[in-house]
């Protein structure tokens, strides 16, 4: 087994890397710091970062207060608006923002290139405007026009400058700190860049315990076709961890299987891996781990290397359990191994509910997968942005279904579906709910639909559907 060792001299970094700004452009930020929320993803696909100074930029005009200068913003950087100075001096402090006023420094530079501020005086004005002291910024009115007269600008434009700075003690942030959140920001794409597996086993080992946004990742984890594997009794620990390219997950994600028992695996491991089933249990139950655990391990298929079905260790645990117990007491090699006999596996569906029961989510294959290969004109949830205002097919699991009544009291239903590969909104009007009223939790479904983008996010609105399966997972 290959573990993944690799060092990194981050000052080595190019930090206009094409690939890396992709991440960015793209708004492929899932797991990047300051830029994971669905508003900043919207503002960064109309922004398209294309250098590490619009990164910083983003994270400046992303504010409540600054946001009235996205918009001119974005339309400068694509020459959609044309690039101005109110004096030819502030071109060379605003020349990389536009000509808009981004960052608390720039004011200081204002101040001290125009109006001849020292340095000094210069902090002063910025202090004041990051504590929105308006009666101070005020007060300075007068000095600013003055010292400006004496470098030999009129009044009219000092006035216009100074309300603009004055404007700016509003929603003014700090480029230093624009810069050094956007370092830590680029590094993790860097990581998502070139190392993707080492960046997501991070990034899940950091949200256990927290199912919905380990779901959230672990979609994006197969949506970039890289294999995450259940927790393996010879590999796994306490978090993610990868081995020869795979992400295997930790024993602690199993429902019931918390940190003493996760402790008593990896601690009856020390001596060296498990040879077969029979050395696990017996080395497993001298270090504790209760006949109740060891059912959960076994669904949750950590013993899976040793190349028994499930519902053979099922129906012979007990059998397991007192050959360990025994082991335990005496020398393994005086106690007889049991015969391990068992009939076909569970099926499929059961299967697939045990993983949800116990991981709560689809770890290593979503419900719909099995259903791919029959329907080779299905149109991924990760691909619908490219496909917007157009009908698409998609394959989804019903993850759930709301029902509400229309202004005109008809009957009408909004479905969150999801594939292996995220998750979307699908919507039912009331001329085809009334064809279709039955749909729960569970249903696995064919959809056509027109894709439509509603505020900020897309949806799908469904013109019919195929039920697929008959079963429903709880």
């Amino acid at each position: 087994m290959k573990k993944f060792i690799i060092k990194i001299n981050f000052n080595d970094i190019d930090l206009n890397d094409s690939e890396v700004l992709k991440i960015f452009e793209f708004a492929d930020t899932t797991g990047i710091f300051q830029f994971e929320s669905s508003g900043m993803r919207a503002f960064l696909k109309r922004l398209k970062p294309s250098s590490f100074e619009d990164i910083f930029a983003a994270i400046a005009l992303y504010r409540p207060s600054a946001a009235q200068n996205i918009e001119p913003y974005i339309k400068r950087k694509y020459g959609k608006e044309k690039v101005t100075y109110i004096d030819s001096s502030l071109e060379s402090i605003l020349r990389n923002t536009y000509g808009i006023m981004v960052y608390q420094e720039q004011v200081m530079q204002v101040a001290n290139i125009y109006a001849g501020y020292s340095l000094g005086e210069a902090d002063i004005l910025r202090r004041a405007m990051s504590k929105k002291k308006m009666s101070l910024l005020a007060d300075e009115e007068d000095k600013f026009i003055t010292k400006s007269k004496e470098k030999g600008h009129n009044v009219e434009s000092s006035k216009e400058i100074f309300n603009l700075v004055l404007k700016f003690a509003l929603y003014g942030f700090n480029r230093s700190h624009s810069v050094a959140y956007s370092l830590i920001a680029y590094k993790l794409a860097y990581f998502k860049v070139y190392y993707k597996e080492v960046f997501y086993s991070n990034l899940l080992s950091n949200v256990i315990g927290y199912t919905s946004k380990m779901n959230e990742y672990i979609m994006e984890v197969r949506s970039k076709n890289i294999k995450i594997e259940k927790p393996d009794i010879n590999i796994s620990i306490n978090r993610y961890v990868v081995v020869d390219g795979i992400i295997y997950a930790p024993f602690s994600i199993i429902s019931f299987v918390g940190g003493v028992s996760t402790d008593q695996i990896i601690e009856a491991r020390e001596n060296g891996e498990f040879i077969d089933i029979y050395d696990a249990f017996s080395r497993l139950a001298a270090k504790g781990v209760s006949k109740r655990i060891f059912e959960f391990l076994i669904y949750a298929q950590v013993f899976r290397r040793f190349n028994y079905k499930v519902r053979t260790l099922i129906e012979n645990l007990d059998e397991l359990y007192n050959y360990a117990i025994l082991a335990k007491e005496l020398d393994p090699s005086f106690v007889m191994k049991p015969i391990l006999e068992g009939n076909d596996e569970f099926s499929e569906s059961y299967m697939l509910e045990k993983e949800k029961e116990l991981f709560g989510l689809y770890l290593t294959q979503h419900p719909v997968s099995s259903y791919l290969n029959v329907n080779p004109d299905i149109i991924k949830i990760n691909e619908i942005e490219k496909y917007q205002n157009k009908r698409i097919k998609s394959l989804i699991f019903v993850e759930k279904i709301k029902s509400i009544k229309t202004k005109r009291g008809e009957d009408m239903a909004f479905i969150t579906g999801s594939d292996e590969t995220g998750s979307c909104e699908f919507t039912l009007f009331p001329r085809v709910y009334k064809i279709y009223p039955i749909i729960e939790r569970g249903m696995i479904m064919k959809i056509d639909g027109r894709v439509e983008k509603r505020f900020a996010d897309l949806q799908i609105i469904i013109n019919n559907l195929i039920i697929l399966n008959g079963d429903k997972y709880e």
